[in-house]
């Protein structure tokens, strides 16, 4: 499947998913996760085609939302690479090695939202080679595959906003923006976690604003987290 089609044709998330998975599979990643969680860890949005690996674990201790999204850079994931991150406790390792049993030996873990985000997490997308040939093999990939997978979420937060208050005209940039204004970020501590310029952040605010018909971050905040409330 075509990728760039694909973002553009699928019109749910759960053809966007089914799409998304038959993608990854033609680029050689037959494992996919998709997971998000917020800040308390409280609540978890995943997504995956291997669920049995989390029969025994907590989605919300998943060692790539705990270890690999504090930068946009792609952590080497998987048992393959289990090694390299002999810091890691017992319980992210058990989860490592239920993956290992599906056929998840190595991968790449991809954020797409950065922990201190109200919600934060990504996709860890895996293969069964070992890692002398999944980085002879892979590594190729990696600039590509990391940006479909920022365009991705992206497509599926379009799909997962559709209210009334306005937010369904913002667009994905748009809203993590708000939701980082919202939470009490500066424009300039914005532009840091996005990798943007300040200049850039502040068009998109402004261009938030005017959609969500409020003037400053105070009632863009109220809006935003008011209606969640609600």
């Amino acid at each position: 499947m075509e990728r760039a089609a694909l973002l553009e044709r699928e019109a749910t998330a759960e053809g966007l998913w089914a799409g998304a998975i038959e993608s990854f599979a033609a680029a050689g990643f037959p494992h996919v996760i998709y997971i998000l969680t917020n800040a308390e860890r409280s609540t978890v949005d995943l997504r995956t085609n291997i669920p049995q690996i989390y029969e025994t674990a907590d989605p919300a201790r998943d060692p790539f939302l705990e270890y690999c999204c504090a930068s946009y850079e792609a952590t080497r994931t998987g048992v393959g690479y289990l090694q390299t991150h002999d810091y890691l406790p017992e319980e992210a390792r058990a989860l490592i090695l239920a993956a290992e049993k599906v056929g998840f030996r190595t991968g790449f873990g991809i954020p797409t939202r950065l922990d201190g985000s109200p919600r934060f997490g990504g996709f860890n997308i895996g293969t069964p080679l070992d890692r002398k040939r999944f980085e002879a093999e892979m590594f190729d990939q990696l600039a590509d595959i990391r940006g479909f997978c920022l365009l991705l979420h992206r497509r599926f937060e379009e799909l997962s906003h559709t209210d009334a208050d306005g937010f369904s005209l913002l667009t994905p940039r748009e809203r993590e923006i708000i939701e980082l204004i919202g939470t009490g970020d500066s424009r300039k501590e914005c532009a840091r976690k996005l990798d943007l310029s300040p200049n850039t952040v502040a068009d998109y605010t402004k261009s938030a604003y005017r959609k969500l018909g409020v003037r400053n971050r105070a009632e863009a905040a109220q809006k935003l987290f008011g209606k969640r409330r609600g």
